[in-house]
């Protein structure tokens, strides 16, 4: 079972701070293939030359936060005919369980998230996580599988047989199914900017509800559980 993992709002107080995880299953390589084709489609548009988001595409791929409407919306589409499943944490950075600085709440968010889904999935021999090349958490990367492990053991309080935890990092053109959890990040990030709204007529709102139905867990540290596939929102 592949992993694909990132976070948001990192250096930018003004905006939530986001770990979220695309799983994908059986259908991981095809998925890959499939956003990978896209890319290729996407990047011959020669009308779209010289626009500097669309060389940005062209040169590192989807980043939901810079694409042109002409990539985004065509990737939009695509994940609604993909199968997968997305989990995301965040916090509004009041929660003083997760540390201080934005580097430890970062780490304790990945190992939260992380610690979950081990536990989740204990029944499958290994997880492969892939998590965005970055080298502002080189570190936490490194120490990630052992911190996810003991997070699950404390969470269950007892030590019973997990999944293999293999955790590497990779440039958004190597794994392009990182944009996944991207676009969702954004989703999110621009919902809970927006004060939650309901309101049909917000662009934030309506994105939201574009993407909900992939996300088997929505959590606030500071709100708690605010949307998952049991209890959905809409």
């Amino acid at each position: 079972m592949k992993l694909y993992m990132d976070e948001s709002g990192n250096g930018h107080p003004s905006q939530p701070l986001i770990v979220g995880a695309v799983e994908t299953d059986e259908d991981s390589e095809q998925i890959e293939v499939r956003i990978q084709e896209l890319y290729r489609r996407l990047s011959a548009r020669r009308s779209l030359n010289g626009l500097r988001s669309f060389e940005d595409f062209r040169k590192h791929g989807f980043h939901a936060s810079t694409d042109p409407l002409e990539v985004s919306g065509p990737f939009l589409e695509l994940m609604q005919d993909l199968s997968f499943k997305a989990y995301i944490l965040l916090t509004d950075r009041t929660d003083a369980r997760a540390g201080n600085t934005e580097t430890e709440k970062l780490a304790f968010m990945y190992e939260s998230l992380l610690g979950d889904l081990l536990i989740r999935h204990r029944k499958v021999p290994e997880l492969l996580c892939c998590i965005e090349q970055n080298d502002d958490i080189k570190q936490i990367v490194r120490e990630l599988p052992d911190r996810a492990l003991r997070r699950a053991y404390r969470k269950l309080g007892r030590s019973v047989p997990l999944p293999q935890l293999n955790v590497v990092m990779a440039a958004k053109k190597q794994a392009m199914s990182m944009a996944l959890i991207d676009y969702i990040m954004m989703a999110v990030s621009r919902w809970v900017r927006s004060g939650h709204s309901t309101d049909p007529a917000n662009r934030s709102y309506r994105a939201f509800r574009e993407v909900e139905p992939f996300i088997s867990v929505l959590y606030s540290l500071e709100q708690g559980l605010i949307s998952s596939r049991k209890l959905p929102l809409h």
